[in-house]
């Protein structure tokens, strides 16, 4: 038999279960179209019925004991269903229901030190995952050849010998499993960080992010203490599948927060507040920044609350709004027009929203222009244009403007690639806007 197989040589082994849905899947699914030889053929082969029938043929069970059980499991599903029907008629509450989306989460502050070293964002993102690791002893960290190779951008490079192969762990090519085994360590306790090896290949793990970490804590209270780290973004000739800057398919998703910083000091930072939040939240980073962008990040753990958008540039002309790799696509265009007096906001983080920020700007300037490396249709960059013409209308000398990339798939060509990013528009955009 297979079980002496296996006592003897033990090994790993496929079984396949054929069986047959006696019923439709839903109420409304019948049976009619099943010819009932079929149904009968499958009745002789059911499993329950089968194996009942072989614990009673070798005297595990009797009619007795079989009846005591199913009576036992009778009575408590329906003494459990008669506590249902006694529950009070629900009363719709609106902060009750805002309240379930996320599980409440008190910030905790933690402020940079004077000391600080020239790194790269690549650096700061995975200085902030080292001390993170040693200051969560429960915090797992799983994706893609992220152990010894340290992953496809070395970002956890060393960390396996740090911190072991229980906390470092190499995954399948299966991003869907990677997303639901991180919400199976945050139910037993533990927290996860998940690396996407490119935020591309989120896709396929789609289902568990966006029903099952960004609702569980609405549905039944429970919440996913998990960080998707999102690799993404243009101008590095990758292609369509490679290239993708896909915030907004999160954006919109209820229970989701979403990160996505500019320079390294703030992504160290968010990155730190992402871990220690215990609600989902999708973690963008821009690929072409890891290592052309410098700052004199602090060297200590500290944190950065979430919802709050920095001023990098003040002036009283026009508001240009961006994050990620839009904001500096945005310094060089007003390092060449000096003259424009610009409030230049980095959101650092899409979901919360800082709205105070952008209203107040645009009550200063008059003008607003939102710069999304994302194509236009359905971007954020939609969202926050109604949520400034909704509050600010009266306070807008001009239409808000939208730059963003051209609605094709993301080309692999150079020439095509700079086409299709709105990098090369932003100039003459700001220039038309400021003329209104």
């Amino acid at each position: 038999s297979l079980k002496i197989s296996m006592n003897e040589n033990p090994r790993p082994v496929l079984l396949e279960f054929k069986t047959f849905r006696m019923r439709g899947h839903e109420e409304a699914s019948g049976t009619k179209y099943v010819p009932q030889e079929l149904m009968d053929l499958w009745a002789e082969k059911d499993p329950v019925e089968n194996f009942k029938n072989y614990l009673m043929d070798v005297g595990v069970l009797s009619e007795e004991l079989n009846f005591e059980f199913r009576t036992k499991i009778k009575l408590e599903i329906e003494t459990d269903w008669a506590k249902v029907q006694e529950e009070p008629e629900i009363i719709a509450n609106l902060q009750e229901e805002l309240n379930d989306v996320y599980k409440p989460y008190h910030f905790e502050s933690v402020n940079p030190s004077s000391e600080t070293e020239n790194i790269r964002l690549i650096d700061a993102l995975s200085n902030s995952m080292r001390e993170s690791m040693q200051r969560h002893p429960n915090l797992v960290i799983m994706g893609q050849d992220i152990a010894e190779y340290g992953g496809a951008f070395k970002i956890t490079d060393g960390f396996v010998d740090l911190f072991g192969k229980e906390r470092v762990r190499n995954t399948p090519i299966c991003e869907s499993a990677i997303v639901s085994t991180a919400m199976g360590l945050s139910i037993n306790g533990h927290k996860a960080i998940v690396e996407m090896q490119f935020a591309d290949f989120v896709s396929t793990g789609f289902n568990p992010i966006v029903n099952l970490l960004a609702k569980s804590h609405y549905r039944w209270l429970e919440n996913a203490d998990v960080v998707v780290r999102m690799p993404c973004g243009g101008g590095t000739q990758a292609g369509p599948f490679h290239s993708q800057t896909n915030e907004a398919w999160f954006t919109k998703t209820p229970g989701l927060k979403v990160v996505y910083p500019a320079f390294p000091a703030d992504a160290k930072g968010l990155l730190n507040t992402a871990i220690n939040d215990p609600n989902p939240v999708m973690f963008f980073e821009h690929k072409q920044l890891y290592r052309s962008v410098y700052q004199d990040v602090p060297k200590n753990y500290y944190t950065i609350p979430f919802g709050k958008a920095t001023l990098i540039k003040e002036g009283n002309q026009v508001t240009v709004i961006s994050f990620g790799a839009g904001v500096h696509w945005a310094l060089e265009t007003l390092k060449k027009n000096p003259n424009i007096s610009v409030d230049l906001i980095d959101l650092r983080t899409l979901q919360p929203l800082d709205t105070e920020t952008i209203f107040e700007s645009i009550k200063k300037t008059g003008r607003c222009i939102i710069l999304q490396e994302d194509s236009m249709f359905g971007g954020i960059a939609s969202d926050i244009s109604s949520f400034i013409m909704e509050n600010c209308f009266k306070y807008l000398d001009a239409p808000v403007k939208r730059v963003a990339s051209l609605e094709t798939p993301i080309p692999f060509v150079k020439a095509l690639e700079d086409q299709y990013l709105p990098k090369i528009r932003f100039e003459e955009e700001l220039l038309e806007l400021l003329k209104y």
